[in-house]
């Protein structure tokens, strides 16, 4: 059914937990040190676990990634056969029908 809509399978899910518990956070530090203005050659790089990019007046410049710790928790509720239940809940809940 979940495929009939669109959404992702759940190999796929668990597929997409672990390469993000499992991205590397250099892409993002290389574009935190480049100036906004030379953003242009930006788009090859993998910012998939880059959850916020600031920067401050300053020139402080925050990073924020997703929580590995709590994806792989998750990715191992999900491979455990209690996680099957949390995955067709997940998907319900993105096709409203809790």
């Amino acid at each position: 059914m979940a495929k009939a809509r669109g959404l992702p399978d759940r190999e796929q899910i668990i597929r997409q937990m672990w390469k993000l518990a499992n991205a590397g956070a250099g892409d993002a530090v290389k574009l935190a040190c480049f100036p906004p203005e030379e953003w242009q050659g930006t788009q090859g790089l993998n910012l998939e676990a880059l959850t916020e990019f600031k920067r401050g007046s300053n020139g402080v410049v925050e990073l924020k990634f997703v929580d590995r710790g709590r994806l792989l928790e998750r990715l191992l509720d999900t491979v455990d056969h209690s996680g099957e239940d949390q995955v067709e809940r997940f998907l319900q809940a993105m096709e409203g029908r809790t």
